[in-house]
């Protein structure tokens, strides 16, 4: 709409000052000025009732185009000054087809025209001819140049144009699949907290419970005379106080994902007391020695969480599939890297490769979403194992000392204690 009333001021401007032009310089020729005001006025009234509209749907402004230069030639027929006009009328022909080779056709079409209105209207002599011929040569040299060179920056403005759109269609798409792979990657992220917290926490309530119905059980089916002090009562109430303290662990942890917060146990609390508490629970369940070897300091926030869920996983599957009478958990900070151990002499893993990547027959998601884990923070898994002889998981991420908490130690049987800022302790249960 812009360039329609730009148009607009351009040709009836332009109409005037030729009209003017030929006032002044043909004054003694009443007759030529009148014919090319008539001209200049025909001009006006076909652009300004039918024309103008073309230029916003130029596939039918073929009759327009032809209309301008004939009224164009005649008007030049009366005066050379009507030439002046060429500077609209070689552009409009270039708006006015959207094909770059009916534009061309147009130009040459519009010079010839008007060399042969200028010729009659000198007399068709010889200068005449040689005159005409030369000022429309040049003009259409210039014609074509500028339409050629303006048409080339229409097209480059177009092809940026469809790149544009291209560009940003192919953000959006970038867009909806990053926003879909960060919600498939947050699934994923909650399966493990879920699989490494929850899902432990009451698988081992389910086992307790059924530990404490097997202890009541024998109880009862003891002899009538069966004293309390044979243990069986003693026991299962441990069973059962196991199971509430497992129970609020699962709650606590199921609270701590809802609302997103950390990993740890209480805020007070650093890896290396959770790391023996762990133990020592593990211990009481499943009544495996565990030998635990952790400093007391405190890292930052995601490498802790890490390496606590990569313990919990480790005796999970210890649990499930070690069958082992010994585990040691260890961990150790140098160099800016902490690395946890988590060894047994259990009856060991065929493919201990496999089951990391989880692609062995059986593998489950627990190894598989340990590597994924610790990978995520830039760190590194590591899963030596043989038939028969055991299994030693490693695990290495970056991590630094953000400040020391108390050494704290003990044992249930017996303890050992290292430097100023490690706790080893041993824990077991009779068996």
């Amino acid at each position: 709409m812009d360039g329609r009333r730009w148009w607009d001021v351009a040709f009836g401007a332009g109409c005037v000052i030729v009209g003017a032009l030929v006032s002044v310089s043909a004054a003694g020729a009443p007759e030529r000025v009148v014919g090319v005001w008539i001209v200049l006025a025909a001009l006006c009234l076909v652009y300004y009732t039918a024309g103008r509209r073309t230029l916003e749907r130029p596939q039918g402004g073929l009759w327009f185009a032809i209309t301008l230069i004939a009224l164009t030639a005649v008007g030049t027929a009366f005066s050379p000054n009507v030439l002046t006009l060429q500077c609209l009328v070689f552009p409009l022909l270039w708006v006015l087809t959207p094909k770059t080779r009916n534009a061309i056709v147009l130009n040459i079409a519009s010079a010839a025209t008007l060399a042969v209105g200028f010729i009659v209207g000198q007399g068709a002599t010889p200068d005449a001819i040689l005159q005409g011929l030369a000022i429309q040569s040049v003009s259409l040299v210039f014609a074509l140049s500028l339409g050629l060179w303006i048409t080339r920056i229409a097209e480059l403005g177009d092809e940026k144009a469809r790149l544009l759109v291209s560009l940003q269609t192919a953000q959006a798409e970038s867009e909806r699949a990053s926003r879909e792979a960060g919600a498939a990657a947050e699934r994923e992220r909650m399966a493990r907290d879920i699989h490494d917290t929850i899902a432990q926490s009451l698988t081992s309530v389910v086992l307790l419970a059924q530990r404490a119905r097997s202890e009541v059980g024998e109880t009862v089916a003891g002899t009538p005379d069966a004293s309390p002090l044979d243990g069986r009562p003693i026991a299962a109430l441990d069973s059962i106080d196991l199971i509430e303290s497992t129970a609020r662990d699962a709650l606590r942890e199921a609270r701590s994902l809802v609302a997103t917060t950390a990993a740890m146990p209480a805020a007070d609390t650093t890896l290396g007391d959770s790391l023996r508490r762990l133990g020592e629970r593990f211990a009481r369940e499943t009544g495996v020695a565990v030998d635990i070897d952790a400093p007391s300091e405190r890292f930052q926030r995601a490498p802790e969480v890490v390496l606590l869920r990569s313990a919990q996983e480790g005796l999970a599957n210890i649990r499930k599939h070690a069958a082992a009478d010994r585990v040691e958990l260890a961990l150790t900070v140098d160099d800016g890297w902490a690395e946890l151990r988590i060894s047994d002499d259990g009856v060991g893993i065929a493919d201990p490769d496999g089951a990391l990547l989880g692609t062995s027959p059986g593998a489950g998601f627990g190894l598989h979403g340990m590597h994924d884990r610790v990978t995520l923070l830039g760190g590194t898994v590591e899963l030596r194992s043989a038939a028969g002889a055991g299994t030693t998981v490693r695990v290495r991420v970056p991590a630094t000392i953000e400040a020391s908490a108390a050494t704290s130690s003990g044992s249930t049987d017996g303890v050992s204690a290292g430097g100023p800022a490690t706790s080893s302790r041993t824990v077991e249960e009779g068996r």
